[in-house]
């Protein structure tokens, strides 16, 4: 006869407990811890993609050269996986049009041309150019898409519980463009309305679940837009 003692009872139980179908986590109300969670190698990957985006813009409107090598050394940095699923347009608005992505390549040319031929900031480049290493673990997913005007972009992907979840977009013109990200259960969860050539925004997920993305073109003519996630 076997003999149970309470190690092996409190063993019992909690296998019971995990295996037990009945307990399955309430995904009902809002995904959206209110605390804060350790960044994993993805997430840091679509931040520092993000932030380059940022740091390129701020060097073309202050037209710094130097500024611009370092967002390219960081665009370069990231290993970006290209995303299949395109999402959905939805509107009124009419007209095609092409998305062109901000590659690393793109910024050190541009870098170039703000240099206005200085010797050692185009020697800065070169030597920039030459040493990127791409290669961060776990990188990015990119999505890019033609979004015309007065329609709204939606991009459905899939977030782990108890990871951050980071989103940024950027458009590759001046139309003005909203970003909203929601839950599985329709709750907005995190927006940016700032209208910046690039938007972000940073959620942490309590539970492994569906989110989406919207994009919304409030302007009078389309833009291309390159959307990040992790």
């Amino acid at each position: 006869m076997v003999k149970f003692n309470n190690k092996m009872a409190l063993a019992l139980l909690a296998a019971s407990v995990l295996a037990s179908p009945s307990i399955a986590q309430d995904k009902k109300g809002t995904n959206l811890g209110d605390k804060e969670v350790a960044a994993t190698d993805s997430s840091k990957a679509v931040d520092t993609l993000t932030l380059g985006y940022r740091l390129a813009d701020y060097a073309r409107t202050t037209k710094d050269a130097r500024a611009m090598i370092v967002a390219a050394k960081m665009i370069d940095s990231i290993t970006v996986k290209e995303g299949t699923d395109k999402g959905k347009i939805e509107g009124t608005g009419k007209g095609t049009g092409t998305a062109k992505t901000a590659t690393a390549a793109d910024l050190f040319a541009e870098a170039k041309q703000l240099a206005a031929g200085d010797p050692d900031v185009i020697a800065a480049v070169d030597e920039a150019q030459a040493g990127g290493a791409k290669g961060v673990v776990g990188g990015a997913i990119r999505t890019v898409q033609y979004v015309p005007s007065a329609t709204t972009w939606t991009v459905r992907f899939a977030a782990r519980g108890g990871e951050p979840l980071v989103v940024g977009a950027r458009r590759d013109s001046a139309t003005p463009v909203d970003m909203k990200v929601y839950d599985e259960n329709g709750n907005l969860v995190c927006q940016d309305m700032s209208h910046n050539v690039t938007l972000y925004c940073r959620v942490n997920p309590i539970w492994t679940g569906p989110f989406s993305v919207q994009l919304i073109n409030h302007g009078d003519y389309g833009t291309g837009m390159a959307l990040v996630t992790n």
